[in-house]
């Protein structure tokens, strides 16, 4: 008789990651624990599509630095993983694409839940082929202050006709996709990217809101420092 293979359960967290921070880590720790999922890829785009620069001026930090940076905020979480798959892409980084090449990179069966924040959700409508994502994935969406549920049950309703709230697990299903869509409650992280950067070329203490290791590094190779 043949032994059926468990599917692992990998969490795909993209991002600018300039830099990477404790909200960062958090969400990605309650995850993990909350969907006892196997792993974590943290995946750093490299020429994200709807940005070329920051809104407070500053150009994106390098891929390298910003892998440099997830390798030291990663180090003592041995389930969090870090994805290059962007490295080498001249093309934008659209979510159709990247999870597309990871499904055929990976050479064991595996379930896929792609996490979101609500109000990145909330635009879903202009992404590439962004209809065809959820037979490909699970959407775990992230609360996020003035998001509320419902909205993101209109926008699931709108795009994705098929799909029924089940309020008991709040996750929305479909007979004839494979994927949910996985509402997560969160308490907001008071920190954020743009917050750090600003502080960094102020002159002001980032202690608190990246890892120390993390800091180190901005530090050392003078980040966000016009």
């Amino acid at each position: 008789m043949q032994r059926l293979i468990e599917a692992k359960k990998i969490g795909l967290l993209g991002g600018t990651f300039d830099p990477v921070h404790n909200g960062h880590l958090a969400l990605a720790k309650h995850v993990i624990q909350t969907l006892q999922l196997d792993s974590i890829w943290f995946i750093p785009a490299s020429l994200p599509p709807h940005k070329h620069g920051h809104g407070d001026g500053l150009k994106i930090s390098s891929f390298t630095h910003r892998i440099a940076m997830l390798e030291r905020a990663i180090s003592r979480y041995p389930r969090f993983v870090i994805s290059d798959i962007e490295a080498k892409r001249s093309a934008p980084s659209y979510s159709i694409d990247t999870i597309n090449i990871l499904l055929q990179q990976i050479k064991e069966p595996a379930d896929l839940y792609f996490i979101i924040g609500a109000d990145a959700f909330l635009e879903i409508d202009t992404w590439k082929r962004h209809k065809e994502l959820p037979n490909l994935v699970n959407f775990v969406v992230i609360s996020r202050p003035g998001y509320p549920p419902d909205k993101v049950g209109e926008v699931i309703r709108f795009n994705f006709t098929d799909y029924i709230y089940d309020p008991l697990h709040e996750i929305w299903r479909s007979k004839h996709s494979r994927g949910l869509f996985i509402l997560q409650n969160m308490e907001p992280m008071p920190v954020s990217s743009t917050e750090i950067r600003k502080k960094v070329r102020g002159g002001k203490e980032i202690a608190g809101l990246v890892p120390q290791a993390v800091e180190d590094y901005i530090k050392k190779r003078k980040l966000y420092i016009v």
